[in-house]
């Protein structure tokens, strides 16, 4: 049983801008809470900034160069996030960094339903077995399945907050059978970085029960008062996360084009992620 809502969840900060008009609206119902839900889980497997980049100062010589680090080979941001998210340091047989998304229950057929977002413990065997972490804190939404067409999209970037960042990989918009979750806010644990992100949401092709499915993607907001005060290990020195972003306090990349955005009054930046979802056990 479940009690239908007139409710309509823009998936987006009003005062960040409305976003483009493919993206869908999302009709939320509430469940009653007389339902037995069976979750099926899957793990982030990969995450990928792919918006905004990261800079850095490199030496060379008598000069420095402003470096965008974001997919260097084995040094960049994105190939660190891959370490971590297989990294069992201490080898103890679980996973050192886990982040779960929970469908409770996951459907395609149009209704809406309650998905979790929460730090896991999970094993580094095959097939991969998990649990939410001890003293993790959920984030919950609600998500809806779409078959749409077109130009169509579950989600995707709020118009003028992003960048030009050449040949790089653009931020996905996914469509067709796809999923769209309301925001609530998280704090994103990428195995190197705990990033606190508002109004985050998350939209991906439709997941298969089994398997890996790529393509999805994550927003939310990071505020440039906390990107100051996140530290980040640096060629020996220690710097802040907003020093490595375009036009943060103390980057060498200012002036970029959509590189500093607003929400709800407070300068900051929209990240992009995409990500891959790995069907996982739960125990």
């Amino acid at each position: 049983m479940s009690v239908r809502a007139a409710v309509v969840f823009a998936l987006c900060a009003a005062a960040a801008g409305s976003a483009r008009a493919a993206e869908v609206p999302l009709f939320v119902e509430f469940s009653d809470g007389f339902e037995l839900i069976v979750p099926t889980a899957f793990r982030l497997g990969a995450l990928q900034l792919r918006d905004p980049h990261v800079f850095v100062r490199v030496p060379l010589g008598p000069t420095t160069l402003c470096t965008d680090a974001t997919d260097l080979p084995s040094v960049g941001l994105n190939a660190q996030i891959a370490t971590s998210l297989a990294a069992d340091e201490n080898a103890d047989g679980r996973l050192d960094s886990s982040a779960l998304l929970l469908f409770r229950p996951l459907l395609s057929d149009g209704r809406s339903a309650q998905t979790l977002s929460v730090a896991g413990d999970c094993s580094v065997a095959t097939p991969t077995q998990c649990l939410a972490a001890a003293n993790a804190t959920p984030s919950l939404r609600s998500y809806r399945a779409f078959a749409l067409s077109g130009s169509d999209h579950c989600l995707e970037a709020l118009a003028g907050t992003t960048s030009n960042w050449g040949s790089a990989a653009a931020v996905p918009a996914p469509g067709g059978n796809c999923y769209a979750t309301t925001a609530a806010d998280l704090v994103l644990d990428t195995g190197s970085l705990q990033i606190p992100l508002y109004d985050t949401a998350f939209g991906a092709p439709l997941p298969a029960p089994g398997g890996s499915t790529g393509g999805g993607l994550m927003r939310g907001f990071l505020r440039a008062s906390d990107a100051a005060l996140i530290p980040i290990p640096l060629n020996g020195t220690t710097v802040t996360l907003a020093s490595v972003l375009p036009g943060g306090a103390g980057s060498c990349r200012a002036n970029v084009s959509g590189g500093i955005d607003t929400w709800r009054g407070e300068s900051g930046w929209w990240f992009y992620f995409e990500y891959r979802q790995d069907a996982v056990g739960l125990n």
